[in-house]
């Protein structure tokens, strides 16, 4: 069985292609080579001392694991190259868009990642750009070889009834929690504000000011603003509909009228269009709110909460009529649990305002009412509903059913992998450095020579 060491990083391995003689004698430490994809031992190292940084315990074989996984890395590249398995220029512009969102979101806000990194968001996407196809192609592959994966019940209850009793997994505490979330909202008088804003904006576009200069100085969009407004490629799909239906109707260099969606008031400017893609920037200004509009969503949010408590209305009528958060309102209004991919949370894991609001409620209760602040900045408030509580058990079929069929389902997928692998070792060229010939996590890869470099 294959050992993955898991690794959480924010930072992307370099990939060199090139003839290994060349290679050998301008680049000290090649740990390993397959096909046309070399391994660098300064990568393996680079992601050793992060993996130190993190705190967690390593195994004594660590090296040997990272190195196994970046093999298994270039073998999905390679076999994905010789399936002409493509990844467009769409696809990881929105990867890197996404990837840029999660990054900001972490460090809080564009600025703090621009100043830690010392470069622009534009400058780390076009950075990360080849690195990113590069994990995107191997997911690609990935997913090629468990097309149409599944265990049926019976698989899981074999998978349960092999593991021995006294090794069952022992399930901590776990909530299932819900939420109802109210946004601040504009007033009319306000919206008209930032819509003559932008109207101004636009006339002086149109009596030749520069748009980039424009978006620098007057866009509200944290993503684009300091990149002179630039959206890059994009397909259909990626914006909210009504900016991508004006968008998408403009000539080569048209600005466009104001227009007006949930984030705000735009102004756009096609700058190519290739089939159902288009190059784009904008000018983003957002109505300002006070304390009116807060105040006003609170008595929103009030409202429901009574008629919660009243039982007038039942927490998924109160999702459907009243939610305004879109991510939990298409999932029922429950929360999902990002490290797991399910709406199960262990109580120790939760984000601090939301446990400490738990405090006391019983299962079918509402929390009180909270500050809320969405991924995009939106601000409002949010009432948590507490669906059911798991107290700590050990596994069993018939209450973990959901968790052993997920487990069930991977190790059918490890073994899947590594027969894979192994079908495809024997074809593949593969070449190790000698240090790393003793591992015997790299057992696999050893049938090729192995490299005395």
């Amino acid at each position: 069985m294959i050992k993955y060491l898991r690794i959480t990083l924010i930072s992307f391995c370099f990939l060199i292609v090139g003839n290994i003689n060349t290679m050998a004698q301008e680049i000290d430490g090649i740990a390993a080579v397959l096909e046309d994809y070399i391994i660098l031992k300064s990568t393996i190292e680079g992601q050793y001392q992060q993996a130190l940084a993190s705190g967690e315990p390593l195994p004594a074989d660590a090296k040997c694991l990272i190195l196994d996984q970046l093999l298994l890395e270039k073998l999905f590249l390679a076999e994905a190259e010789r399936d002409s398995i493509y990844v467009g220029e769409d696809d990881v512009n929105n990867e890197l868009e996404r990837r840029m969102g999660v990054f900001i979101n972490m460090f809080g806000s564009q600025e703090k990642l621009e100043e830690y990194y010392g470069k622009s968001t534009f400058e780390l996407k076009e950075e990360f750009r080849a690195d990113v196809r590069q994990q995107m192609l191997s997911e690609k592959m990935k997913g090629q070889i468990f097309t149409g994966l599944e265990v049926t019940p019976s698989e899981v209850q074999t998978f349960y009834e092999a593991i021995p009793k006294d090794s069952l997994p022992f399930f901590n505490a776990e909530v299932e929690i819900g939420q109802i979330v109210v946004f601040s909202k504009p007033t009319f008088a306000q919206k008209q504000i930032a819509r003559e804003k932008a109207e101004n904006i636009r006339k002086e576009i149109l009596d030749g000011s520069d748009f980039g200069f424009q978006a620098l100085l007057n866009s509200e969009d944290p993503g684009s603003a300091n990149n002179r407004g630039e959206l890059g490629w994009v397909k259909r799909g990626v914006f909210v509909p009504d900016f991508e239906a004006v968008a998408f109707r403009l000539k080569e260099n048209e600005v466009s009228e104001v227009v007006e969606t949930e984030f705000g008031f735009h102004i756009i400017q096609l700058q190519e269009k290739k089939g159902n893609r288009i190059k784009a920037r904008h000018i983003l200004i957002t109505p300002k709110t006070d304390m009116t509009n807060s105040l006003a969503a609170s008595d929103q949010m009030r409202e429901i909460k009574t008629k919660l408590e009243e039982k007038t209305i039942t927490f998924q009528q109160a999702v459907t009529l009243n939610s305004e958060d879109d991510v939990s309102k298409n999932n029922g209004g429950l929360l999902t649990n990002n490290e797991t991919g399910n709406t199960f949370f262990e109580m120790d894991k939760l984000e601090t305002p939301i446990a400490l609001a738990l405090d006391g409620l019983e299962v079918g209760d509402f929390s009180k009412i909270l500050p809320f602040t969405s991924q995009r900045g939106k601000e409002g408030y949010r009432v948590i509903y507490l669906k059911s509580e798991t107290p700590a058990h050990k596994a069993s079929i018939e209450t973990d059913y959901s968790k052993i069929k997920a487990v069930a389902k991977q190790n059918k997928q490890l073994e899947v992998m590594n027969e894979w692998i192994e079908d495809k070792s024997k074809t593949v060229y593969v070449k190790l450095n000698t240090n790393y010939t003793g591992c015997e996590a790299l057992e696999k890869w050893m049938p090729k020579e192995t490299a005395k470099f």
